[in-house]
């Protein structure tokens, strides 16, 4: 075996001391690393950061449970007008047209109503003549008295004949004034403001005393006429102020009457609502929101604040901390944009309706300024 040789002790001492020292260097940053890494640690946030919300207040209100009713929107004024005169017809509005009342929407021939009236004056005339010939010679008779050679009988007849032609006279003057009237009927003339919504009859047609000429509509003042089962208008009054929708608007409409009388096929009554100033169209369907009870003292919220899952509903209530609760709640009866909850949730709670789809319970929040459009008290 061979021996190792110590030939220079000195650099061996020197190299044993390098290493010594880069040992010492490597556990001092090995340790400074370590304690950096666990400060870092430490300073990082625990869980998800904050979230962005919204919230709107939990009000105490007065709701009912709510069911729709099919309805149709229709006009308080919508009538075929009829001819009131017989002759052809000269002109017609055309559909569309806008007419005021007391407007001419056709015209009817009016040449055998103006021969009615000028036979009808003539008759007058006549019979005038007449009449005041008859007055004459009563006056004449009954002035000369016994002297004048007439029997008391033939001047009770005279007397007839003079009160017979002054009736005849009067019937001449009423049959003028039917003349007249049937006359000026030959212009038909619009009831009310409206359009001319359908013709009825066509130029040189013949048109008799009730024949219908054109209908005629009021779009301006409109209602809605719904039907339901007397049930669920047991809580519905005169006055009362309801929702209706047409599928792209809603508007709150006033119940003007409850027709007390039920179909006999589909057991239902008539409901009528005074439709606001609306730019909905006559014959659109409506649904008509009408409550199925008296309302109720409740808590409610907005619907945006409602989180609905499979397995629970909830809200999440903001607290002083700034740190959202989840809340499992019931929901009750709903009008509009409010709904009721039931459950752990009182009236003047902060709730979240923007941003609650993916908080977590504990999540601290960050509360937008703006709310949105949501519930307010």
């Amino acid at each position: 075996m061979k021996k190792l040789s110590f030939r220079n002790p000195r650099r061996i001492i020197a190299g044993a001391a390098i290493l010594v020292a880069l040992a010492g260097g490597g556990v001092y940053f090995a340790g400074a690393f370590g304690d950096k890494a666990k400060a870092s640690t430490e300073a990082a946030p625990q869980g998800p950061p904050p979230a962005n919300v919204r919230i709107a207040e939990a009000l105490a209100t007065e709701l009912a449970p709510h069911s729709e009713a099919p309805g149709s929107v229709v006009s308080v004024n919508d009538s075929l007008i009829a001819a009131a005169t017989a002759g052809p017809v000269l002109w017609v509005a055309e559909i569309g047209s806008e007419v005021k009342k007391g407007d001419v929407i056709a015209r009817i021939d009016p040449a055998d109503a103006a021969q009615q009236r000028d036979e009808a004056r003539a008759d007058i005339r006549r019979l005038s003549s007449r009449a005041s010939y008859l007055a004459r010679l009563v006056e004449r008779h009954e002035g000369l008295g016994e002297e004048g050679g007439e029997s008391e009988a033939a001047i009770d007849q005279m007397r007839a004949d003079r009160d017979e032609a002054q009736q005849n006279l009067e019937r001449a003057k009423v049959a003028l004034r039917r003349a007249e009237t049937a006359l000026e009927r030959t212009d038909v003339k619009a009831p009310f403001n409206g359009r001319i919504a359908a013709r009825e009859i066509e130029v040189g047609e013949f048109a008799n005393p009730g024949a219908p000429i054109a209908r005629l509509v009021n779009i301006d003042e409109l209602e809605v006429t719904a039907r339901a089962p007397d049930t669920l208008l047991a809580s519905v009054r005169s006055g009362d102020a309801v929702k209706v929708s047409n599928g792209v608007e809603t508007m709150t409409a006033n119940v003007r009457a409850v027709v007390p009388v039920g179909d006999t096929v589909s057991r239902t009554l008539e409901l009528r609502l005074v439709l606001p100033n609306a730019d909905w169209h006559i014959g659109s369907a409506v649904q008509v929101s009408l409550p199925r009870s008296a309302p109720k003292k409740v808590v409610a919220v907005h619907r945006d604040a409602v989180i609905l899952r499979a397995d629970r509903v909830s809200v999440f209530v903001i607290g002083d901390d700034d740190t959202a609760k989840q809340i499992d709640v019931e929901l009750g009866a709903a009008d509009g944009d409010l709904i009721e909850v039931i459950g752990g949730v009182k009236a003047g709670d902060p709730v979240v309706i923007r941003g609650g789809e993916r908080l977590r319970d504990g999540q601290k929040v960050v509360i937008q300024a703006d709310a949105g459009g949501g519930a307010t008290s």
